[in-house]
């Protein structure tokens, strides 16, 4: 799993700028990362919370991240502070679900003469 969110981070920088677990943790809060554009959807539920002493929040979340064709099933923890600072502790579960890929064909009839 550890290679796979890794592969996934890296990709995620290269690509968009930014990191997988600031896409979790702004899809978490409702939040759409502007830099992901129509390539990611991330959708996610709240599975559970713990209020800490300090007033700290932690809160977990399951759901689905599609990245240009392949689909993850994910479970994370994002920690948000008294301050309202938000940062994923943990990514919990990172499954890889179903893949495709797309092929462009040209269009037109190739006649020969």
């Amino acid at each position: 799993m550890r290679d796979l969110a890794a592969n996934l981070d890296d990709y995620f920088r290269s690509r968009f700028g930014t990191t997988l677990e600031r896409a979790l943790a702004d899809a978490t809060a409702g939040v759409v990362t502007p830099a992901l554009g129509r390539h990611v959807e991330i959708v996610c539920d709240p599975a559970s919370s713990y209020v800490h002493d300090d007033d700290g929040l932690s809160e977990h979340f399951q759901g689905a991240l599609a990245v240009e064709g392949i689909s993850y099933r994910f479970r994370c923890s994002v920690f948000t502070d008294g301050g309202g600072a938000r940062f994923v502790e943990s990514i919990d579960q990172l499954e890889l679900v179903d893949w495709s890929v797309r092929l462009a064909m040209p269009c037109g009839n190739a006649e020969s003469g």
